[in-house]
């Protein structure tokens, strides 16, 4: 199975591993909005910065953003 990392953003930036035999961005990308996990942040970060509830794929020309992972 491929592993690939899929940038996402909101008000800030993340990014998503994915594991899967499919070799479709769409399909890859789907998978990495349905796995995002905002990391926590501290105490003092957290009273300063909203970081959102939608987080979307970042796009380059119209299709997402997928990079396989090497092995």
């Amino acid at each position: 199975m491929a592993k690939y990392s899929v940038p996402l953003t909101t008000w800030a930036n993340t990014a998503v591993y994915v594991e899967t035999d499919s070799t479709d961005p769409e399909e890859i990308a789907r998978l990495a909005e349905e796995q995002v996990n905002v990391g926590g942040l501290c105490h003092q970060c957290a009273s300063d910065v909203d970081l959102g509830d939608v987080w979307e794929v970042a796009m380059y020309n119209g299709k997402p953003e997928v990079y396989k992972e090497d092995e």
